[in-house]
C-alpha cells in the first residue's frame, strides 16, 4: 500500500499516480521520547508486521540488510540512549540507529540476543551520540542469515 498526495484533474478525474518514496506530507513531527510502536513507519524494506503475544503488532521477518524509516523525528536538544523491545528465536543480531538514510552514520547500536522465542520479549538499550534536531530515523538490521529478530516498540531518552 502507498499513500500519495494528488490533485484532481480539472475535469474531476483522478490523474495517474506514481508512487514515490516521500509519500504524503507528514502531519507533524514525531516525538521519540514516548514509546513508539515499531510498525509506525513511513517506509520499510524487507520487513513484515504480525500480531504480538502481548497485544498489538510488531515488525518481524527481519533479515540482514532490512530497515525501517520514520520521517520527521524531533530530537530537540538531544538524546542519550535508545531502547527497543525485541524478541528472537535465533542468535539475534544488531539493531543500528541511523539518521537521514539507511546508509547514514550509525549513532547507536544495540545487540539483540536470543530471547527464547519470536514472542519472548526483552528490552535492549544502547547509548546514542549526535542525535539532535529533526531527522528521518532509520532502524537498520544486521546479523547472520535467515530471520534475526522481531521489534515491538522503541523510544529514546532525552540527554541530561
Amino acid at each position: 500500500m502507498a499513500v500519495e498526495k494528488f490533485s484532481y484533474n480539472a475535469d474531476g478525474t483522478i490523474p495517474t499516480i506514481n508512487m514515490t518514496s516521500r509519500g504524503a506530507p507528514q502531519a507533524g513531527p514525531l516525538d521519540p521520547y514516548v514509546r513508539q510502536e515499531a510498525e509506525t513507519i513511513a517506509w520499510g524494506s524487507g520487513i513484515e508486521t504480525e500480531w504480538t503475544s502481548d497485544g498489538g503488532m510488531n515488525v518481524g521477518w527481519i533479515e540482514n540488510g532490512d530497515y525501517t524509516k520514520v520521517k520527521g523525528v524531533a530530537f530537540g536538544a538531544g538524546a542519550s540512549s535508545f531502547a527497543a523491545r525485541v524478541a528472537s528465536a535465533t542468535s539475534g543480531g544488531t539493531l543500528e540507529v541511523r539518521l537521514d538514510s539507511p546508509s547514514g552514520s550509525i549513532v547507536g547500536r544495540c545487540g539483540v540476543p536470543n530471547t527464547g522465542g519470536w514472542q519472548s520479549w526483552t528490552t535492549v538499550t544502547c547509548p546514542v551520540n549526535g542525535v539532535t534536531g529533526t531527522h528521518d530515523l532509520y532502524l537498520t538490521f544486521s546479523g547472520g542469515s535467515g530471520y534475526l529478530f522481531n521489534v515491538n516498540w522503541w523510544r529514546f531518552t532525552r540527554a541530561a
